[in-house]
């Protein structure tokens, strides 16, 4: 995975400091569990950022250095180590300032049973003072389905995504030190603006959490990778982008089933 990763910063956004000096409070809730409200603070500087999460069970802070680029205008992608976790937890998230909306995941490694499989616990939140309400968070998507999209995150690293359905993608190394491998993995979709995603996948396998905002208007995308190398046991925490190239369009699986029936 180190040899993989290596280089694919190539074609990656510039950071932002936009950001800087900023505190952004987000109400949060846990995706799938309603009983789960928190605030969401950050703080950021130059190159380092204060987070606090106050919840019923007490509060939690730390600092630690962060990542942020500005995707489209006021549309963040932002990304941290919790240096302070006795494991490896890394902070995801794209934050939306014009329609004060978050949605973003937690990701952990060393959890048992598996503690080389990544785990992801999703979050979205409003910002404080923006007058957005949950009733208008990002929702699931299902835009990409069908499509197949080229990325080139270097000169040498080329991959092809088909997302096949709401919950698996497949993927393909054109070229690189992947090339020729390829495999089907578990995936999320959520829309952020038009024609803008935020995207995430699981790798069963190398057990990486990746997490990718995908421009296909720009044709450019910024994300995550986040795993241990299976040979060295070395932390990989990865920020790289891409240049997109959209290939074709076929149905998704569910929804072109040959037979009988579908000859004319």
């Amino acid at each position: 995975m180190s040899e993989m990763a290596d280089g694919f910063d190539e074609y990656r956004p510039p950071l932002t400091s936009v950001l800087a000096g900023r505190r952004i409070e987000l109400s949060c809730v846990l995706v799938g569990e309603e009983n789960s409200e928190h605030v969401f603070a950050h703080e950021f500087g130059a190159d380092e950022l204060t987070w606090t999460v106050a919840s019923a069970q007490g509060v939690q802070s730390g600092q630690c250095e962060y990542e942020a680029f500005e995707m489209r205008p006021g549309l963040f992608f932002v990304h941290y180590r919790r240096a302070e976790a006795d494991h490896p937890v890394v902070v995801t998230f794209a934050l939306d300032l014009t329609a004060g909306q978050a949605t973003g995941a937690v990701g952990e490694l060393g959890l048992g049973p598996e503690p080389h499989l990544a785990v992801q616990t999703w979050f979205q939140g409003q910002v404080a003072g923006s007058g957005a309400t949950r009733a208008g968070a990002h929702p699931h998507t299902e835009e990409l389905i069908g499509r197949r999209v080229r990325y080139a995150y270097s000169g040498d690293d080329v991959y092809d995504h088909v997302y096949l359905n709401r919950h698996l993608f497949t993927w393909f190394c054109v070229s690189g030190a992947e090339a020729g491998l390829g495999d089907t993995d578990r995936c999320t979709h959520w829309k952020l603006r038009d024609q803008t995603y935020l995207f995430s996948w699981l790798e069963k396998n190398l057990g990486v959490e990746g997490m990718v905002v995908v421009d296909l208007e720009a044709l450019r995308t910024v994300g995550i990778q986040f795993g241990l190398d299976q040979r060295t046991g070395d932390l990989v925490n990865i920020t790289m982008g891409a240049y997109a190239l959209p290939l074709g369009f076929a149905p998704g699986v569910e929804d072109a089933m040959p037979g009988p029936s579908a000859r004319q």
